[in-house]
């Protein structure tokens, strides 16, 4: 689904004081705790999170059901990458990188051992570990990318090594705004702004 065509009809940026409750400084925690309460006040439920990668599949144990959407790939990106997201504690959609929309992943493998549209968000750490062992797909836990955030969920101390957040929200009748939150050494150093009129 393409999105619908947009002007930018301003970009604003700060360096100190404060925009939609995050302020100049503020600790990755606790910018996330006030991006939190915009799910309230803005309708903001998703943050996406920059070169959020590891290739440590054991520190995911705990990290998994935090995000809404994970990407699998080798170190240099590849058509056979897999998208996977989850939505209401289950796996809404899989897709390769190459566009290509799966039910199973991998395709070959007993549904003990892969990820399947349905899955509960809990079973997932133990058949990546499983698909992780065969030999064929180990090179896809090469770079394991977390990238759109659950604002419903917890806070992930590793978000606060990510140089950028951010997300977009609509501030009025065909208006959107994207909000980019930059991070220096685990707090926010600027934070810029783009408007866009949507058609």
């Amino acid at each position: 689904m393409c999105p619908p065509p947009a002007v930018i009809l301003s970009r604003d940026s700060i360096a100190s004081g404060s925009y939609l409750g995050l302020t100049i400084n503020d600790e990755a925690e606790k910018a996330y705790a006030g991006l939190q309460t915009l799910r309230q006040t803005a309708g903001v439920t998703f943050l996406n999170v920059v070169s959020n990668n590891t290739s440590d599949l054991a520190q995911l144990r705990e990290r998994l059901p935090l995000y809404h959407y994970i990407l699998l790939d080798q170190n240099q990106g590849t058509d056979s990458g897999v998208q996977i997201t989850i939505e209401a504690d289950q796996v809404k959609s899989i897709y390769l990188n190459s566009g290509r929309q799966l039910s199973q992943w991998p395709a070959n493998l007993q549904a003990a051992s892969s990820i399947r549209l349905g899955d509960a968000t809990g079973s997932l750490y133990t058949k990546l570990v499983k698909i992780r062992a065969v030999r064929a797909y180990a090179n896809k836990f090469e770079r394991i990318s977390l990238l759109t955030k659950n604002l419903a969920a917890a806070y992930d101390p590793a978000m606060r090594q990510s140089p950028q957040w951010y997300f977009t929200y609509n501030p009025g009748a065909g208006l959107m705004d994207e909000v980019q939150v930059h991070f220096k050494d685990g707090k926010i150093s600027y934070i810029s702004t783009i408007r866009y009129k949507m058609d």
